[in-house]
């Protein structure tokens, strides 16, 4: 029984991996990036683009709004697929701990496994994807240098953004009123616990994200290293 369970929860994984590539097929049309104009020999009349959608790459043409060759109009789709990604990413981490809550493993150190071995296929196929892409089969290393700096740079502000300026400006405009109300009593024995009621307001340090956040780096860094 437990291994039906298995399955359903590789079902679902290889279904939601296919929403990711789906996804990832529509940022890179509306990038410009998938133009089978561009490699004639390749893609001609006989031989269509199977990825090709003319509707979405027709605005990364001139003019358009996502001009391909404006300085900041392109980096709009960019931005969209980065967002993509993140959301993406966080639904299937609360999918993937329901999954794995279901399975009902055995042990602690099994359930662990299980969960971390969902969220890293899904998490570097969705990060990677595109990249991987652009390199072997679109085999065009001009716009993998340009979609792994652009994704790379917007993906380290959106993480500083979210974990150091967002919580600091959170943390000082929400101010636990206890603390307020004890320094005016300092006979209060709030004074003494305050430290301890500020912690209990934290969100939960999840460890297992700033290592996949690691790897993710390291991965762009690494796996496409010739492309810089």
């Amino acid at each position: 029984r437990r291994r039906l369970k298995y399955i359903v929860s590789a079902l679902i994984t290889v279904v939601l991996l296919g929403v990711a590539f789906f996804v990832m097929i529509m940022s890179l049309n509306l990038q410009g990036y998938i133009q089978p104009k561009r490699d004639p020999e390749r893609w001609g009349e006989h031989h269509r683009h199977p990825f090709h959608v003319p509707a979405l790459s027709l605005l990364a043409e001139e003019g358009q709004i996502f001009d391909a060759a404006s300085t900041w109009k392109c980096l709009t789709p960019v931005v969209l697929h980065v967002l993509c990604i993140f959301s993406m990413n966080y639904v299937y981490r609360r999918i993937a701990e329901r999954m794995t809550d279901w399975e009902n493993h055995e042990t602690v150190f099994g359930h662990q496994n299980s969960l971390i071995l969902k969220r890293f296929l899904f998490e570097a196929f969705d990060c990677y994807v595109a990249l991987f892409y652009l390199a072997f089969y679109e085999r065009d290393v001009y716009r993998l240098r340009l979609e792994l700096i652009t994704v790379f740079n917007i993906d380290t502000f959106r993480r500083i953004l979210c974990e150091c300026i967002l919580p600091m400006l959170v943390q000082r405009v929400s101010s636990p009123p206890t603390l307020a109300h004890s320094k005016k009593n300092d006979t209060s024995d709030i004074t003494a616990y305050a430290p301890l009621f500020a912690e209990t307001n934290r969100d939960d340090y999840e460890q297992f994200d700033d290592y996949m956040e690691i790897v993710i780096q390291l991965g762009y860094v690494t796996l496409f290293a010739s492309a810089y």
